[in-house]
């Protein structure tokens, strides 16, 4: 009996501290499926920003490359009107409008890089994401199961059944109920007989013949 107390006891340890790691683990699992939300959301905003940054740049070369053949056109047209030192003007501004745009131009293509390798992190990101929050809501349903089931075999195991001593005296005081049963049956039964016979013996012709017997004596009296 000793020995399945301290098995009993074993068990109940074994399932508490299952319980408790089971919902340690489950949040954890929350908590990491939660930031990676709250990352995901920023990482978005993030290459949102860097897809905004590349169409400003883009406006922006746009502008100087329209900048730079409106400075052509300049430059033409004063050379037409012999006017050199607003053709040399208009060739300056076409110069540094191309230089703008050049310099745009490297910033685009550099701009273009980040974008490409943010959208592809990203893409990365929200598919791990995804694994890992299909996982984590497999695992957590499976945790409840297991904790489903450690309470049920913790209830049952905190249950100690009776042994064999005290089956035998359960049995020894049934034994002594049904042995004063049938004391008290069989003297019933012979209280039974007793008064059955009586009422055979009983005469009601001599109890009559008694009785008138008495009435009359009286009467002669």
């Amino acid at each position: 009996m000793k020995r399945l107390k301290e098995i009993s006891e074993q068990i109940k340890e074994s399932i508490n501290q299952f319980i408790e790691e089971a919902e340690n683990n489950e949040s954890l699992l929350e908590n990491t499926v939660v930031d990676m939300k709250k990352r995901l959301a920023k990482a978005k905003e993030l290459v949102a920003t860097a897809i905004a940054e590349l169409q400003r740049l883009k406006q922006a070369y746009q502008e100087s490359v329209d900048a730079v053949e409106m400075w052509d056109e300049k430059v033409d047209a004063a050379l037409n009107d012999n006017d050199a030192e607003r053709a040399t003007e208009a060739q300056n501004r076409k110069q540094q409008n191309q230089q703008h745009a050049n310099d745009l131009e490297k910033r685009i293509l550099a701009q273009q890089n980040v974008v490409d390798d943010l959208r592809t992190t990203l893409l990365e990101f929200y598919r791990q994401f995804q694994d890992v929050s299909k996982r984590a809501t497999t695992l957590v349903h499976r945790q409840k199961q297991a904790e489903t089931r450690a309470e049920f075999y913790k209830l049952l195991a905190e249950f100690d059944l009776p042994d064999n001593i005290t089956f035998e005296q359960a049995e020894q005081k049934l034994k002594a109920a049904e042995d004063r049963a049938e004391t008290w049956e069989q003297r019933n039964r012979s209280t039974a007989v007793k008064v059955e016979k009586s009422e055979d013996d009983f005469d009601v012709d001599e109890a009559l013949a008694a009785l008138k017997s008495d009435v009359l004596g009286s009467s002669q009296k």
